[in-house]
């Protein structure tokens, strides 16, 4: 099973006017900047954080690299981050691909399925090991350009393998007046644009539920689901 935790942070995305890409994890979620995934397994699959970097320009190609931030409880021996090629014992401060190497994204494409990020350290076992990385753009000189966006991968070893998914069940992600969907517990919901901003934040109760949606611009928003106990879940849907 998945154990994987979104944390909205910074409320911000790579849709800037400087930035020519944007991050999805492998369901099509948009990954928002300070967004943190959270893990309570070792195995892989499930503990792979699996992502695709879009190119939103639809005439330039763009370069693209991450660089291993920082560890907490961990010094990335055990990390595998794999962005064009796989990388296995990263270290701190370190971009990758490596030296001049970047993962280039054609025109309004996307990268291919594999990559990824995941954990094997076990740690102590009590802690939670903390990794940051940040996505960015480089131009034809190997110089930085646009807006980083920086995610967080965590391995919490405390967390119980059935207490951290959410089932939410959205009916369609193509919507028109009524957002419609299906949670099995009280949650939390709050509606954002691709600017960050709250257009709407409504309590579920357990069962299903119909959100009108009909006050609302048509264009993507995000969905930010959590429960009583911090367990989030975010999707994305597009009014039309």
């Amino acid at each position: 099973m998945k154990l994987k935790l979104f944390l909205l942070g910074v409320l911000s995305t790579s849709l800037s006017m400087n930035a020519q890409y944007t991050v999805e994890d492998e369901n099509g979620n948009t990954v928002l900047d300070g967004a943190t995934v959270t893990y309570g397994t070792l195995t892989y699959p499930e503990a792979s954080f699996d992502f695709y970097v879009n190119n939103t320009s639809a005439t330039e190609t763009i370069r693209m690299k991450i660089e291993f931030v920082s560890a907490v409880n961990a010094d990335g021996s055990n990390m595998e981050l794999c962005f064009g090629l796989c990388y296995t014992g990263i270290v701190v401060g370190q971009s990758y691909p490596p030296n001049a190497d970047y993962v280039e994204v054609l025109p309004g494409s996307q990268t291919f399925a594999g990559n990824h990020f995941y954990n094997a350290d076990p740690g102590n076992g009590t802690d939670t090991l903390i990794y940051t990385f940040r996505f960015f753009q480089i131009d034809t000189a190997g110089n930085e350009i646009g807006d980083p966006l920086t995610l967080i991968y965590q391995y919490n070893p405390l967390l119980g393998v059935n207490s951290n998914k959410l089932n939410v069940n959205l009916f369609s992600t193509l919507i028109a007046d009524q957002l419609v969907l299906t949670v099995d517990e009280e949650l939390d919901l709050v509606v954002y644009d691709l600017q960050g901003r709250v257009v709407k934040s409504q309590r579920l109760e357990m069962g299903t539920q119909q959100i009108n949606m009909s006050d609302v611009s048509p264009q993507m928003y995000l969905l930010h689901f959590q429960n009583n106990r911090g367990v989030s879940y975010t999707a994305k849907v597009v009014v039309k």
